[in-house]
């Protein structure tokens, strides 16, 4: 076996031993420009003469068929197009993108200014011990700054799963205002798709109700692009397909 080999096996097996994950130990801190912006929050970064996908860290932005999904992307790129960055890494997601803070010369963070300017939500599942961007994006939901103008945004993960047709679990459901008054570490935006003239307990029975129009008796389901763009006085809530369809209503036709 060949030295070049070698070296790589021996450290991966010292790595085992004490319980490091590979990905962290060749992940690296580095700097590069930027050579794209892909998304809200996927970037590209030249390094060793390639460009290098990199998912910023902690955070989530909408997707783009969401509402917000391309201001996200414009806002991500009016900070960084051009610019040359520092990337503090933490090795590798399961698609192989280098997770990342990203930096600006100036020490800003850019994973901070997009929580904190409401273009992306704290991504509470993959960084739940992380203060600042819970603050920040409290802050941004008070002030209903950029995605939280709108009362009935849907978290990016909760859209994928509903694309996907795949069940949530109590992971994706961000916590309610209500449920957790006092304490800023689980706070959440409020119930989505509240209308006043129900009452609460009706109000409570499921975070991502279906939606549907009084108006044109057209419903949407999270996935849908449309989910919540429809007036608050207009919104009816329904806890499932079935529910909606039996008082008529149908489904909005660019949903998937």
């Amino acid at each position: 076996m060949s030295v070049s080999l070698t070296i790589p096996l021996v450290l991966a097996a010292y790595c085992l031993s004490l319980s490091i994950p590979i990905d962290q130990v060749y992940a690296s801190d580095f700097s590069g420009p930027i050579v794209s912006v892909l998304d809200g929050d996927t970037i590209e970064v030249l390094h060793n003469t390639r460009p290098e996908r990199i998912r910023l860290n902690g955070i989530d932005c909408p997707e783009k068929g969401q509402a917000y999904g391309q201001k996200a992307k414009q806002a991500l790129s009016a900070i960084v197009f051009g610019m040359e960055v520092t990337l503090q890494t933490y090795g590798l997601d399961k698609y192989g993108r280098t997770i990342a803070d990203v930096l600006l010369s100036d020490g800003t963070n850019v994973n901070h200014e997009l929580v904190k300017d409401g273009s992306c939500w704290w991504y509470r599942k993959y960084a739940p011990g992380n203060i600042e961007l819970e603050k920040l994006e409290k802050e941004a939901r008070d002030a209903k700054r950029g995605l939280w103008v709108d009362p009935a945004a849907v978290p990016p993960w909760v859209y994928r799963k509903a694309k996907r047709g795949q069940p949530l679990d109590l992971s994706d459901v961000v916590p309610l205002d209500a449920d957790t008054e006092g304490s800023l570490s689980s706070r959440g935006p409020p119930l989505l798709g509240v209308i006043g003239e129900q009452d609460s307990s009706s109000s409570r029975s499921t975070a991502y109700p279906i939606i549907g129009n009084r108006k044109s008796h057209i419903y949407h389901r999270p996935d849908c692009p449309n989910y919540s763009q429809i007036a608050p006085k207009n919104r009816v809530r329904f806890n499932s397909v079935a529910e909606a369809e039996d008082v008529g209503c149908q489904a909005a036709r660019n949903c998937p």
